[in-house]
Order: C-alpha cells, then structure tokens, then sequence
C-alpha cells in the first residue's frame, strides 16, 4: 500500500499551496470544461483516512497547537508553546524550530540533539495540550460555502450537509478533495464519488483531516442550462428590441 506521503509527492505541485488552494484551476471549474482530477482509489482512501484520523504517536504537530516541553533532569527548561502560523516555535536555548508536521516523538529528538552540546542528558518529553481551532472548507454547490468547523472523524458528506447541503445544480459523483500536508508543501486533489453514498447507502469510509478543501461541481445539466440562460435566454429581449423575428419553433 503507498504512503500518504507518497500519494502526496505524486501530486505535489497540482495546485498552489496556502488560500490559492480555494482558487481551482480553471480545467476543474470552467464553464462545460471537463473534470480532469481523477478519482480517488480504495489504496488511497485507506491512506487518506490515516492521516485524516491518526493516532496519538502518528499526529503531525499542527499550528494553533499548544505543546508542552519537559527536559527530566533540567526542569528550568519547561515551556509552553502555541505553534505559530508559519508552523515555528521558540524553543529554549534553540530557538526557532520549524515543528509543524513533526509528531511529539519526532521534536522530542530534535530537541535532545539541538541541546546535547549543552545540556547534560538532555532527555526530553513533548505533549499536546491543546489543539488548535481547526476547519475544512467547502465550496461550489452547496447551500452555504464557507468554513465548517473540524472534528475528527468529520465525513466528507458529514462537512457537505453542514454547509447547508447539495444544491439542485450539485454533481454528486466527482466532489473535489484537495489536501495539503501539515508543512502545507505537499498536494493531493482526487475526486470523490459521494452520488453512491447518498442514493445507495454506500459507507462515507474518508475522513476529512484539517484544513481539506472541498468542491461541489456543477452538474452537467447545470453547465446546460447555466450556457442557455447567458447565452440565449438573457439576450431575447434585446434581439427582440432590435427588430429580430424567432423562429416559431423556439
């Protein structure tokens, strides 16, 4: 089974990391373009639910946390920290250490070598005390775009119906995914076919992880009648107003 890390590198540099990840390129949006995301597999929803659900020692540290730092045998050197935007902390007699993505585990270590040189048995232990506020965004046809507060093991159905649910237009089977790493380096964008979970009973089995970004797209139909209305229907009374005769069959 390919890593979540792995699946991340195949599309890293689909899309620009950041706030541009709620501007989707054109080729997904367009008006009667075709979407050329391709679908998400069952490998890659057992890796993506993974790290939308991890466990305590698999969690990447993320911003907004707050994490607390314990040296055993120098307990002068206790701090709390709430992780910054730009995914840093200070930390004592270091400094700046760029701790997002990294689990508790992994800073632990950071931390032992960063003060072997001047701290006697520097045996170090991280925990997170607080997690930070955290949200998915969902976008396009949906009652109301916007932010949806996180909660683990939040549904891509689930962050849908809480933003007022699928409009009329909705094309349920090609909902847009796209995930950033907790560095915010590495994209992934799939489709998601959510038409089977709403009509046919099919398990939602992806969990969302913070700070997701999904799309509804249009339907087809929709795109149809969207070109008709600007088109053709809008433009009637100004052929009209010029004189122009329809034909009888209109």
């Amino acid at each position: 089974m390919r890593s979540y890390g792995e699946i991340l590198q195949d599309m890293r540099g689909a899309l620009i990391p950041g706030m541009s990840l709620l501007l989707l390129p054109a080729t997904l949006l367009g008006c009667g373009a075709p979407i050329t995301v391709r679908p998400i597999s069952p490998e890659e929803i057992a890796s993506l639910r993974m790290a939308g659900d991890p466990t305590p020692q698999a969690y990447g540290i993320e911003p907004g946390d707050t994490i607390a730092l314990n040296y055993t045998y120098h307990p002068e050197m206790k701090q709390e920290e709430v992780v910054r935007p730009d995914g840093k902390i200070t930390a004592n007699r270091v400094g700046e250490i760029h701790v997002a993505g990294m689990t508790t585990a992994q800073l632990e270590q950071v931390l032992e070598r960063a003060t072997a040189d001047r701290l006697r048995a520097p045996e170090v232990t991280v925990r997170i005390l607080r997690h930070g506020d955290k949200h998915v965004y969902v976008g396009g046809e949906v009652g109301k775009p916007g932010l949806i507060p996180y909660h683990r093991g939040l549904t891509a159905l689930q962050a849908i119906l809480a933003a007022g649910g699928f409009q009329d237009t909705a094309r349920l089977d090609s909902v847009i995914l796209v995930r950033t790493d907790a560095s915010g380096q590495n994209v992934v964008s799939r489709t998601l076919n959510l038409q089977e979970v709403v009509t046919s009973g099919v398990k939602d089995l992806l969990v969302l992880a913070p700070q997701d970004v999904l799309y509804v797209p249009r339907s087809g139909i929709a795109e149809a009648d969207l070109w008709v209305r600007q088109h053709i229907t809008e433009l009637i009374p100004f052929i009209r107003g010029a004189g122009a005769t329809l034909p009888v069959a209109w």
